[in-house]
């Protein structure tokens, strides 16, 4: 395909046009012709650099042709214009390969074809993985997530944006943040601006609730690592401020590992404020980081004892560097354990305060196998202090792949420094792919996280005008009986759910359509008896061979079931027994699954058939009630 087109598109009332384009040749420009056939601005590719971001200027409400040389546009948007927090930005689709597309698609003929999800959100194009710097800001809920405006699959990293009134409706802003410009220069290096979070803080740089808040402060990590050698990587922390919601200020270190015990994994800061109790000094900030340690450093009676930070309680999996790899193929480092690392800062949170390293707060004995934590979290809820971390290059016996988990217990102070006394821990879902968690505390005092939906049973197949990558709905947390517990927050309830639907009975078992393929389902059971729900079918994108989804009880166990997958072998038991409730929200390649109002939930992705679906629900015994509805899409 030629590296030399143009596109026509409508300036409205944005006065920035952003290209972020990939070198075909030398002497690649972009330049902007207006309605006359005048040239009014020119822009050369920096000639080191195969990639670049170009930030043209263009005159607002008029028509103007853009004209590529040498060179091919994988994403592009207009941006800058007033209220542009509440406006966004309008996607200009100049990738030649999304030619299906008009050159200003609407967000409804984004969202709307190709079997993407109605209500779970993706960025415009391109890929996606964790989300980021969660917060509510003025009035908003800002989400930012890792994100490659370049390809279908992971590269270097930048950070995408959005915002939402309501959780639900989101609005797309600009790129917050770029890989380090070598990256843009020499292809052997990889890395970028790799996840964080987000504190809001007043106009002295003290911590306080969003909507009093005049900035938002941003913790991420920063990564280098020459292809194909792991011995090479460089990960240290940053921070950097956003005081009008959409632009940063200048970035800075705050950590870098602490000595050579540290694995060369250091990265995804989580920063908690408002945390409480004898191990906590109010007057600090306490950041947590995902690594591994050397197992000598740890005292064998305190790992044999489970003492305060240390998790003991294993699931007997193995280790794997692949969604399918079998036991005993890739060899785990047995001298290392996935750790989580706790710093603290005195407040106020300035750009220069120093952070001080306090130890491991949790190392997991019972998952020394995995790899790293990665996206690891820390917060107080119910009255318990709450660890996340999500176990990389481990499967669990079930043969679920880098599953997210939590422990719970109480933070006790340490001659060493603060330690997790864990006194429960589980899986946060169990399904596959609900990956790198993040949480964050509303202003409202909710505990919500979204964690980012990763293509573990192979479902995503690289075509024109779609994204990789999908967060999950926003879900609510809490600690109940000792137990993690998760829940679609209420504004999914108000915005999400549509209509009812009618039924009709085939074959014994009631079956609701369910236009667009997506809807929820809200059933009722009186009893243990068995049931079987047929959430979805479709077609294996590999193969061409039917799929099907089902949500299944046999002998007291429930459990998500797939047909015709690569991950027809894994066990997606739930865990716990006596389900009442079962909620499911089908959402056209995406299923997410909650029973007892969020005792347990279980995730992934899963692609329906093109068009209309069904919902079929066959009981041996008593259904107290089945409410099923359609589902709105956030983009209309």
């Amino acid at each position: 395909m030629s590296d030399n087109y143009s596109i026509s598109i409508e300036t409205g009332d944005y006065r920035l046009l952003e290209v972020f384009a990939e070198r075909g040749g030398a002497d690649a420009s972009i330049a902007i012709i207006d309605e006359s056939g005048s040239e009014i601005a020119s822009h050369a590719m920096p000639v080191a650099e195969r990639r670049h971001r170009f930030l043209i200027p263009v005159p607002t409400n008029t028509r103007v042709t853009v004209n590529l040389r040498n060179l091919t546009a994988r994403f592009a948007y207009l941006s800058e214009c007033d209220n542009l927090i509440d406006n966004g930005v309008r996607f200009v689709s100049m990738n030649p390969y999304d030619a299906e597309w008009d050159a200003q698609p609407t967000l409804e003929q984004v969202y709307s074809r190709f079997g993407r999800p109605a209500a779970h959100f993706e960025p415009f194009a391109r890929w996606m993985n964790d989300p980021n710097g969660l917060c509510r800001f003025q009035g908003r809920y800002h989400l930012f997530y890792q994100f490659n405006p370049y390809g279908f699959g992971w590269d270097n990293m930048h950070w995408g944006h959005a915002v939402s009134r309501d959780l639900v409706h989101w609005t797309h802003l600009p790129i917050f943040l770029e890989p380090q410009p070598e990256l843009h220069t020499d292809e052997r290096i990889v890395g970028g601006a790799f996840s964080g979070s987000a504190v809001t803080v007043d106009a002295h740089d003290n911590p306080c609730k969003g909507d009093d808040a005049t900035a938002i402060r941003l913790y991420l990590t920063r990564h280098l690592e020459t292809r194909g050698d792991e011995s090479s990587v460089t990960e240290y922390q940053t921070t950097c401020l956003c005081e009008d919601g959409v632009h940063l200020s200048v970035e800075s270190p705050v950590a870098l590992r602490v000595n050579d015990d540290f694995g060369f994994d250091f990265r995804d800061p989580k920063v908690e404020t408002g945390m409480s109790g004898e191990a906590i000094d109010p007057e600090r900030a306490y950041m947590v980081t995902a690594t591994n340690l050397p197992v000598a450093r740890f005292d064998a009676d305190a790992v044999s004892s489970a003492a305060p930070g240390i998790s003991a309680q294993g699931t007997d999996g193995w280790f794997t560097c692949s969604p399918q790899g079998k036991p005993g193929i890739d060899k785990p480092n047995m001298n290392t354990v996935p750790a989580m690392t706790l710093f603290s800062a005195k407040k106020p949170l300035k750009r220069n305060v120093t952070w001080r390293y306090e130890g491991p707060v949790l190392a997991d004995f019972g998952h020394q196998l995995s790899r790293t934590y990665e996206c690891p979290d820390l917060f107080q809820l119910d009255g318990k202090t709450v660890a996340i971390g999500a176990l990389m290059h481990y499967r669990d016996e079930q043969g679920r792949f880098q599953q997210v988990r939590w422990y719970a217990g109480d933070l006790k102070a340490t001659a060493d420094g603060p330690r997790l006394q864990v006194e429960n821990s589980d899986w946060c879902d169990f399904g596959t792919g609900y990956y790198a968690t993040q949480s964050f505390a509303a202003d409202d005092g909710r505990r919500i996280v979204f964690g980012w939906f990763t293509d573990f049973p192979a479902m995503r197949v690289e075509k024109p005008c779609i994204a990789n990558g999908m967060m999950s709905l926003p879900r609510e947390l809490h600690v109940r009986d000792g137990r993690l517990t998760s829940r679609p927050v209420e504004e999914v309830y108000e915005h999400l759910l549509g209509e009812s639907l009618q039924s009709r009975t085939d074959d014994g078992a009631t079956v609701f359509a369910a236009p667009n393929n997506a809807y929820y389902a809200d059933v009722r059971l009186a009893d243990d008896a068995d049931v079987s729900m047929t959430i979805a079918t479709g077609v294996n994108p590999a193969n061409g061979e039917p799929t099907e989804l089902q949500l299944q009880r046999r002998n007291g166990v429930t459990r998500l079931v797939t047909k015709g997958t690569v991950v027809d072998d894994v066990d997606f038991d739930s865990g716990i027994t006596d389900v009442r409730r079962v909620e499911i929200f089908f959402d056209r390649s995406v299923v997410e699954v909650f029973l007892n109002d969020g005792e347990a939930a279980g995730s992934m992705l899963f692609q329906g058939k093109d068009g209309d679906g069904e919902f079929r629900l066959a009981a041996d015994g008593k259904v107290e009630g089945a409410d099923v509805r359609s589902i709105n899409s956030i983009w209309e």
